[in-house]
This record gives C-alpha cells, structure tokens and sequence, in this order.
C-alpha cells in the first residue's frame, strides 16, 4: 500500500505570526480560558494506551483466523443448535454449508492479501531505514534536505505512549523518540516542533524530557556546539529552556528551536471552555459581539494551544489523529507510513519530501 498525503487547499499560515492582539478584551478572554484549563487532569495512560481497537496483524493471528474459519466450516455450531431446535430440511443445511464455504473463501482470500501487503510494507520499511540512516550526523540530514524544493516551518508529531513492558517504551521511551525528532528538525533547519501525546505523559515528565533532548543534541552537535532550545506547555502557560530547572517566559530570547507539548485536553474541550468564555462575557456586555469574529478565535486558540504546524507526521499505522486539535489542522499536511509503529529518521525525511511536492492553492 502506497503512502497517503492528504492535501488542502488553504491559506499561508507562517502570516499569522505578526503578533497577538493586545486589546483588554483578548486578554481577559485567554486568561479565564487558561484558569478554566489548569482546572483540567490528564487522561493517565494505560498499558495499551490509545491505540486502534483493531489488533495488529501478525503471523500468530492469521494462523488463528485460518483455524477459526476451518472449524467454523466443518463443525457450524450455529447451525448444529439451530438444526436442534427448528429440525430444517437437507436442502436448508445444504445451502448454509454452500453460502458458508464462499464466505469463508473470500475470508481467507483477504487474509492471505492482508498478510502480503503487511510483509511487503514492513520490508520497505527496513529497506528505507537502511538506506536512509543519519547515524546521528547533522551534515548528512541537511544534505538530505536541501535537495528538497521547500520545507514547512512548523512540524508536529504525534507520538503513542507505550508500556514499560514493550521496546522503547515508558516515559524513557517516549522522551527518547521526542528527543530524536527535535534533533532531526534542528538538522533540517525547522525552528518549531509541537509533540502531541495524546494523554500529556511529557507534560508530567518535563525534567526528563530535557535531560534526555540535551544528551541527544549533544550526541548530534557535541559538547562545545549545543543549540539552544525552549520547551513550551501551552495548557500550564509556562516554559522551559534549556537542561536548566529555571523558569522562562515565554517573550524571551530567541532559540535554535521551541518544542511545545500538547495533548487531548488542548482540542475539543479548549474550544469548549473558549466558547463559553466568550459566551459568558457576551451575556455579562464584557466583550462586544462584534469582536467576536474567525480572526479573534484564531488569535485566541493560537495563544491557547499554538500555532498550526504546516506537516503532521504520525508515527502508527493508521490514519488517527487521536483528539488532535482539530482547529489546528485546517492548513496541515499527514503523512503516516501503513504498517509502521516506530519513530525513524527514513519516516521523518519522507514525510518532508511528500510535502515538498505538495501544491497549496492559497484562497481557492
């Protein structure tokens, strides 16, 4: 199965970061919305953490479905009690084994498709992790992206928290994989990564996830040569720079690259609370119904939960964007590899190469 880029036809996004608007009204509107979100928990993880209720295919389950669909063939226990309670006649059980038989064969033929397709894609998969492998070299990364036409200015990661009994999983897993995408981006020269988690396990984990991007740039960049970096959470209104345990507004100084961090509670309900903000201040005559317009909202959500990153890349294999804001995706380009669960570098460049060749017919 071909790799699928979805494309809209949208308005430039990188025109949106002049400046919020500063009026009385905007202000009081962000600062009831942001108390209303402190009030909020997380979703804690489970160990399956939030995955596609359909399993992962594997060699044990097609031999299972194989066996089911036999045994189901010869020995219909469906039609044995109902054989017990209506006695039908020789014709009925006739043609339930004939319509049975043709169900079972298509079964076992999308079975059979299904188990070369998944072969064939994690094939390619190692292929390409093989052919394009960076080996923590800046150099090599931005050779590999200059041959690119453009590349987008924020990226976005959506990133799947796994138990501790799995690979690379846990907290140490996560941080890892978060860590490994940021060192990628400064490599490309994208300035801004937004991390989605869809429980906010880095949001709890800040100090480790400092740690752990410090040693990555220093395994990338060395010791002497370390970008700086900033790491925001939009739902508490605070950031972090650097591998320090101070405190850092967010107006301060530029850096090499800001790594925001978000998770469900930054969608659905953050329109939620925003709208009943602005509902309240309407009804109390605080805020003018006039004011409230697309671009108030958009100023607000930017403040809120950021800016709209102009690639989403999903590392899972499936289309599932997992309560990611959905005001937020309106001018994004995914891109997601079928059958793949690991965060590469091969997924990385490729999703930057798909969006490369993506047409944007700004306003029409």
């Amino acid at each position: 199965m071909s790799s699928e880029m979805k494309t809209t036809e949208l308005e430039d996004s990188h025109s949106l970061e002049n400046g919020f608007s500063s009026g009385a009204s905007q202000d009081l509107v962000y600062n009831l919305v942001q108390q209303q979100q402190q009030e909020l928990k997380e979703i804690p993880p489970t160990d399956s953490s939030n995955r596609d209720p359909v399993p992962d295919y594997s060699n044990d389950t097609v031999y299972t479905t194989i066996y089911n669909l036999f045994r189901n063939l010869i020995w219909p226990q469906a039609a044995l009690k109902s054989e017990e309670e209506s006695s039908p006649s020789s014709e009925s059980s006739v043609s339930y084994y004939i319509y049975h038989s043709i169900l079972v064969f298509f079964y076992l033929l999308m079975s059979i498709y299904r188990f070369y397709e998944y072969t064939y894609n994690r094939t390619k998969l190692r292929f390409l992790n093989l052919a394009y492998n960076p080996s923590r070299a800046p150099s090599l990364i931005n050779s590999d992206v200059n041959k690119l036409p453009k590349i987008p200015y924020r990226i976005s990661a959506i990133l799947n928290y796994k138990s501790e009994q799995e690979e690379n999983g846990g907290v140490e897993g996560l941080c890892n994989d978060a860590s490994e995408i940021a060192a990628w981006c400064l490599s490309s020269g994208i300035p801004n990564l937004t991390i989605y988690e869809y429980h906010g396990v880095l949001k709890k984990h800040v100090p480790e996830l400092r740690r752990s991007v410090y040693r990555k740039l220093v395994a990338y960049f060395g010791t002497s040569n370390v970008p700086t970096y900033r790491i925001n959470i939009p739902h508490l209104n605070v950031s972090y720079a650097g591998s320090f345990d101070d405190e850092y507004p967010s107006d301060q100084d530029k850096f090499d690259i800001e790594i925001s961090l978000i998770s469900v509670l930054d969608g659905r309900s953050t329109i939620v609370e925003l709208t009943k903000v602005m509902s309240h201040l309407s009804k109390t005559h605080e805020l003018s119904e006039k004011d409230i317009n697309l671009k108030f909202i958009d100023q607000e959500l930017q403040q809120l939960v950021g800016h709209e990153p102009d690639l989403i890349v999903m590392f899972q294999p499936y289309l599932n964007l997992q309560g990611y804001p959905p005001w937020h995706t309106r001018l994004s380009e995914m891109y997601w590899e079928p059958d793949n669960e690991e965060v590469t570098y091969a997924v990385f460049l490729r999703a930057l190469q798909k969006y490369s060749t993506c047409k944007v017919n700004v306003g029409r």
